[in-house]
């Protein structure tokens, strides 16, 4: 009886999406009323779709930044918190400030980036291991209506703002994907990942479309910019999806002692990043600046063992000799390694 109730369902479901498929426009709307014993009354809500192919667009002129890029670095180097600026500088046509600005400059930076993301025109994303194609381009989403239940065809996020940004030739529109390498790139833009090449963006000479996979017809403008966010301690660039790496500029953020005021703590950052640089040989395994800006050497305790540390056995996959290699960094700043606690090294301030 299980196997009969269960194969009655999986017949309906199949059922009920092919009904979907063979209603390939985007407005669709497939409702089955909830407890029926049949799915064979169907109603169909169409629309038409808005063809943006249709609109023509010129080449680009202004070519400050790329179309797609990558912010990457180790972790707490400022990767996300930057794409703040990089947004305001993509939409005002201007080149990237680089230099440290105040907590007053910063707040009314922020408030102008709400701005467009309340007008649609910055986007924020992160992918995740669950993400896929159809959060980020189209796909089919239950909803219940009053006792029923209706299966649409939704648009994504990136949809959502191509779409948004393909006639308003006048305005750049900016996405942005944090964490972009924790996600299947593959899975997640599907044939997509063509679409968003510079010389292939809607307007440019080799411009191209595609239809999706429920009939859309669809273009990547070229006012549309991706700006990526990756750490690299998660995952290097070498093993970024090949396709990826081809069709997106990476940018470097490194740690910058610079912005930490504290020379105390300017010094831990500076001899610590020395030594796991030379011990793992690698730039993608150091520590930012973001854990020290704003702190002083009386905090110091509280960065390294809640922050600081936990990396640190995770860089040197719980080697505790090399651990505390690492933290010979805090000589001389009145804190010292507490040999007393059972478990994971800690520092503490030093005894009178």
């Amino acid at each position: 009886m299980a196997n009969e109730a269960g194969n009655k369902i999986n017949k309906e479901i199949d059922e009920r999406l092919r009904k979907i498929m063979e209603q390939r426009n985007i407005h669709n709307e497939v409702i089955v009323n909830a407890g029926e014993d049949s799915l064979d009354d169907v109603s169909i809500n169409e629309g038409e779709a808005e063809d943006n192919m249709l609109i023509e667009r010129s080449p680009r002129v202004q070519k400050i930044h790329p179309l797609n890029q990558i912010i990457y670095g180790a972790p707490g180097t400022g990767k996300t918190y930057s794409t703040v600026e990089y947004a305001l500088a993509i939409i005002e046509n201007r080149e990237i400030e680089k230099n440290q600005i105040s907590d007053e400059e910063r707040r009314e930076k922020i408030k102008q980036y709400e701005q467009y993301i309340k007008k649609e025109q910055v986007v924020f994303t992160t992918f995740h291991q669950s993400y896929g194609y159809e959060e980020f381009v189209q796909g089919i989403r239950p909803e219940p209506v009053e006792g029923k239940v209706s299966f649409k065809i939704a648009d994504g996020v990136f949809k959502k703002i191509a779409d948004k940004a393909m006639p308003d030739e006048s305005n750049n529109y900016v996405i942005i994907i944090d964490e972009i390498n924790r996600g299947n790139i593959s899975k997640i833009f599907g044939e997509l990942i063509t679409l968003v090449e510079e010389d292939k963006r809607w307007g440019e000479l080799n411009q191209m479309s595609v239809t999706l996979p429920f009939g859309d017809k669809f273009a990547v403008p070229n006012n549309l910019y991706i700006i990526g966010t990756m750490n690299s301690a998660d995952k290097s660039i070498s093993l970024i999806d090949a396709a990826l790496r081809r069709r997106f500029d990476f940018v470097e953020m490194a740690p910058n002692p610079e912005l930490v005021k504290d020379n105390g703590l300017k010094n831990v950052l500076v001899n610590l990043n020395k030594y796991l640089r030379k011990e793992l040989r690698s730039t993608d395994l150091l520590i930012g600046h973001s854990y020290f800006i704003g702190k002083n050497i009386s905090q110091l305790g509280e960065i390294m063992n809640r922050n600081i540390i936990p990396l640190l056995y995770e860089y040197f996959y719980d080697d505790e000799a090399k651990v505390k290699k690492a933290l010979e960094c805090i000589d001389g700043t009145g804190f010292e390694i507490d040999n007393r606690v059972l478990g994971r090294v800690c520092i503490k301030i030093k005894d009178n």
